[in-house]
């Protein structure tokens, strides 16, 4: 039977084929609350994952949307980036990670392993349905990097899910409103969900769909809009929510949520909003609204422009244009994509706007196994393919497949030593924007390699290697290198490293899956009992103090900052954890129990630790298990040290001060911790 699986930020969606049409399987109805009973969102299978609050149990879905203190959601979004450097001395010390990674309770898992169980997780839905989804077409954004497509792909195999194709969200749309009503002309599809924006322009002539154009913005979408409604509701109320349980804290973000969804609704110009812990409720006007967000909405409107510029269209030459996602339907973004073409859009009846992406994937599938005769779907690339190199201070950008070439698409390039005696070859693959450097920020590396040189006394002429770039249907990258004089093959293989040291992403991924699905049934460790909270966190932090009748040792001073917001990215931006620290502190108490042990942090870090946990952070300082300093940088913490003729514990490498602190090079100075699964471990 033939899927096709349209994999959102917000929410998920899939569909098959029928054999005459498509239908949207219902994967997760059943524990849709009553509250988001709204029309079409039963069709829906929200992409978050999360702890249950009590039995400490994974979830997925409604239930982990709506029914837990700690969702993680916007997974997607992390596909396709690399975690930011904390700071310069992370990149160059090689600590940050290769991809990022989700905390649930104190455990972090990998992003594409997280994704991975939420296909597994749909898939247990399909077979709920009396279903078996062992194949189908997933699909990405238009702009999506060669990371994000080759990490959905991975993340469904490990699922169990084999990928027919990777198909791009707004062909995938296109597909299935001309299916529906079939014509024949060029589409525009507005894609705004709740993550990213593209615009795509296709073409639709005898049965072939050909991107010919595509921009958009991969961290723009409901997510942001959501955060600007807050803004204008604290505005409002002249106050902010700061002591609210975490259940109420829950249901305030939600309730923003199903507010935003409310004023998006035809004809509800204002929505009273209640909010909770005691405050007064307010009302919401729709113009109140727009306002807060029409910077957004200019935003998007960048990448129409610049998508029609790119092949010199203008409205006129347009004869549909669709909008799907469900930001497109919120009556500004619609009204404002109106006014700049100067034409209507489609009606959502006629293009269903939250499921036509699945419907079309697996009409796309449909048609590679042959059930839709005379029917062929092109896609194009989204980004430059290109090599980095040295160019006067910066990295220059060597385009190998230009923007908008048709999938399949290849390119060559031969390569040799720069100079006699090298003994490699290095070949920086990028993805990116030609006309820019290739240190820019629009530039996504993908990977290094290194090709070995088989003579290298000779001279570089000698050693010259034929490169060949090829992207597959799916916009999977393959390199194959091969000896010009010799023939001998040095490389031939699927690029799927996107680290910057070359690690293989789906390494040790298959065992995290595992270890993840086992919290299905098995309750997740932790460090305290959820209530009251204070209680054994306190005391895991009191059990750290010495033994009086102990022998006291050097003191023993722990950077708690890296510690505290460890697996913390722009991504997954959740708030310095004390728990966490309690944790790592009392491995160090076990190491060295004879060792005065404080753990020094930032006031910055101080002001963003949850309300909850404040009680907590302040008995530890009164009690000098924990010191602030005004800003807790790896010079105040090595200061600290200095005054106490202390060893230091942290996760940074901090020799690399070994100039102003020659002392930190001594035997038995510095330790260095890393967090391996849920461990603590010292090196």
């Amino acid at each position: 039977m033939t899927y096709g699986i349209d994999f959102g930020t917000s929410n998920s969606v899939v569909a098959r084929w029928t054999g005459s049409a498509t239908e949207v399987i219902r994967l997760d109805s059943a524990a849709l609350p009553a509250e988001w009973n709204r029309p079409g969102f039963d069709e829906l299978f929200p992409s978050v994952v999360s702890l249950r609050d009590i039995q400490r149990t994974l979830c997925f879905g409604w239930s982990a949307k709506c029914d837990t203190a700690e969702p993680q959601d916007a997974v997607k979004r992390m596909l396709a980036s690399r975690p930011v450097a904390m700071n310069a001395g992370d990149a160059a010390a090689g600590t940050v990670p290769e991809e990022h990674e989700v905390w649930l309770g104190d455990e972090p898992f990998r992003s594409t392993a997280v994704a991975a169980a939420l296909f597994h997780r749909m898939r247990e839905g399909a077979r709920r349905n009396l279903r078996e989804m062992d194949e189908a077409v997933v699909t990405v954004p238009a702009n999506a990097t060669g990371a994000a497509r080759y990490r959905t792909r991975a993340a469904a195999r490990l699922a169990g899910i084999k990928v027919k194709a990777l198909i791009n969200e707004p062909t995938a749309a296109a597909i299935s409103y001309a299916h529906d009503f079939p014509g024949e002309g060029r589409f525009l599809v507005f894609d705004w969900g709740g993550g990213t924006i593209d615009v795509t322009l296709l073409e639709h002539y005898d049965g072939i769909f050909d991107e010919i154009a595509s921009r958009g913005i991969t961290a723009l979408g409901g997510l942001e809009f959501d955060e600007e409604l807050v803004k204008l509701v604290l505005h409002k109320l002249g106050t902010a929510p700061e002591r609210l349980t975490r259940q109420e804290a829950r249901r305030w973000r939600r309730h923003v949520e199903l507010t935003k969804i409310a004023l998006s609704q035809p004809g509800t110009d204002q929505v009273l909003f209640e909010p909770l812990g005691g405050l007064a409720p307010v009302v919401i006007h729709r113009d109140e609204f727009e306002q807060a967000v029409e910077p957004l909405v200019r935003r998007a409107l960048v990448p129409l422009e610049e998508c029609l510029r790119d092949v010199g269209l203008t409205a006129e030459d347009l004869d549909a244009v669709l909008m799907i996602g469900g930001t497109s339907q919120i009556p500004l973004v619609r009204r404002e994509v109106e006014r700049a073409l100067g034409t209507a859009v489609v009606d959502s009846r006629l293009c269903k706007p939250m499921t036509a992406v699945a419907r079309g994937a697996a009409i796309t599938a449909a048609e590679i196994d042959g059930l839709i005769p005379d029917t062929t779907i092109s896609v194009a690339t989204s980004h430059d393919l290109g090599l980095s190199f040295e160019a006067g201070g910066q990295r220059g950008f060597a385009t190998l497949i230009p923007r908008y070439s048709t999938l399949p698409a290849r390119g060559t390039r031969s390569a040799m030593p720069a100079v006699r005696g090298a003994s490699k070859v290095v070949l920086e693959i990028v993805e990116g924007d030609g006309e820019r450097a290739a240190d820019d920020e629009r530039t996504f590396p993908l990977a290094r390699l290194e090709l070995p040189v088989p003579q290298p006394d000779a001279e570089p002429s000698s050693n010259v290697f034929d490169v060949d770039y090829h992207y597959d249907r799916n916009g999977i990258l393959k390199v194959h290198a091969k000896a010009r004089h010799t023939g001998v093959v040095i490389l031939d293989e699927e690029l799927d490293c996107f680290g910057p040291d070359g690690t293989p992403i789906a390494q040790g991924i298959d065992r995290e899956l595992e270890r993840l699905l086992r919290r299905i049934d098995e309750p997740a460790p932790r460090t305290a009992q959820p209530e009251p909270a204070r209680v054994e966190v306190t005391t895991s932090v009191l059990e750290m103090q010495e033994d009086p009748a102990d022998e006291p040792g050097p003191a023993l001073v722990v950077d708690g900052r890296g510690i505290m917001t460890a697996g913390r990215t722009a991504a997954s931006p959740r708030p310095p954890s004390m728990r966490l620290l309690g944790s790592a502190l009392r491995e160090v108490r076990r190491r060295y129990a004879q060792h005065h042990v404080v753990a020094v942090i930032g006031t910055d870090l101080v002001d963003l630790v949850e309300y909850d946990e404040q009680d907590i952070l302040e008995q530890a300082v009164a009690e000098g298990l924990v010191v602030t300093v005004p800003s807790a940088s790896p010079h105040a913490v090595l200061n600290v040290a200095q005054q106490l003729d202390a060893v230091v514990v942290s996760m940074e490498d901090l020799r690399r001060l070994r100039t102003p602190y020659p002392w930190i090079m001594e035997k038995g100075r510095f330790v260095k911790l890393a967090r391996v699964e849920r461990h603590w471990v010292f090196t």
